[in-house]
């Protein structure tokens, strides 16, 4: 597997910018799916809980996890992500620059829920397993981890045409290990997990309970027009958006997890 580089992590999302905070709402598919995301967090994060949003990036989680009165503490490897966290969730209780593979600062069973969301795990290459034991090292027990990663083939399905555009070595190479190299994905590198993977690796972190989803898939990746939020169409479109997910994990580009501490 390939090694991880926090270095090149740090600078890459640096330059990303906020391209990371628009990508939520670029088209009806991104928009499911961050519906998706609140709808989790709503249903399992409570007024009061002590939260770690590991990888908060923009904010874009850390902000509706503050409307639902949870207290916050936002890490990010990126400091331009972190300045625009500030700046777009405002109230945290911190805002620390760092990785999620060494969660050193904070200590054993210090929040309620710890979550790494938006594919952070996917970064961390051989230092995987370290991260997942770190955020259950930080949560109480049977308090919730939750965290997405990248999927193989979601990812491949959603990406089909720069696929097509990669030679068949790089691709089997691809399958085979997983890892995104930077050299064929105009710089981005990430490992990409497969169903069963993921769920290995939360349960020999000793997380009980696991929950796989998909991040969403049934809406097309075209320019659909978009039921208004609220509408009867949306609120249909996101319940079958729900149990396709449940049914199907692997579909998305994303596998959203969650897991429960042992008490």
């Amino acid at each position: 597997m390939t090694r991880f580089d926090p270095a090149y992590t740090s600078t890459y999302y640096d330059a990303y910018g906020k391209r990371e905070s628009a990508r939520w709402d670029a088209g009806l598919r991104s928009r499911i799916q961050h519906a998706i995301y609140c709808h989790h967090l709503q249903k399992r994060v409570q007024h009061g809980d002590r939260v770690l949003d590991a990888g908060c990036g923009p904010g874009t989680f850390a902000r509706y996890l503050l409307e639902l009165g949870a207290r916050v503490t936002c890490l990010d490897i990126s400091p331009v992500q972190l300045d625009l966290c500030r700046q777009c969730a405002p109230g945290a209780d911190r805002y620390d620059l760092g990785s999620i593979t060494d969660l050193s600062r904070y200590h054993d069973h210090m929040f309620d829920v710890t979550l790494a969301l938006g594919g952070a795990i996917s970064y961390c290459f051989d230092r995987v397993s370290n991260a997942v034991s770190e955020l259950v090292r930080v949560t109480r027990p049977d308090g919730l981890v939750g965290l997405s990663a990248m999927n193989l083939f979601g990812s491949l399905h959603l990406n089909f045409a720069d696929v097509l555009a990669v030679s068949a070595d790089d691709n089997r190479r691809i399958l085979a290990t997983g890892d995104l190299p930077r050299a064929v994905a105009q710089g981005h590198e990430c490992h990409m997990f497969r169903v069963e993977e993921l769920r290995a690796l939360l349960s020999g972190a000793g997380l009980k309970d696991l929950q796989l989803m998909a991040e969403g898939w049934l809406t097309p990746n075209n320019q659909v027009t978009a039921p208004e939020v609220g509408t009867d169409a949306w609120k249909m479109l996101l319940d079958a958006e729900l149990r396709a997910s449940e049914e199907s994990p692997g579909a998305g580009s994303r596998i959203i997890a969650w897991g429960r501490v042992p008490g």
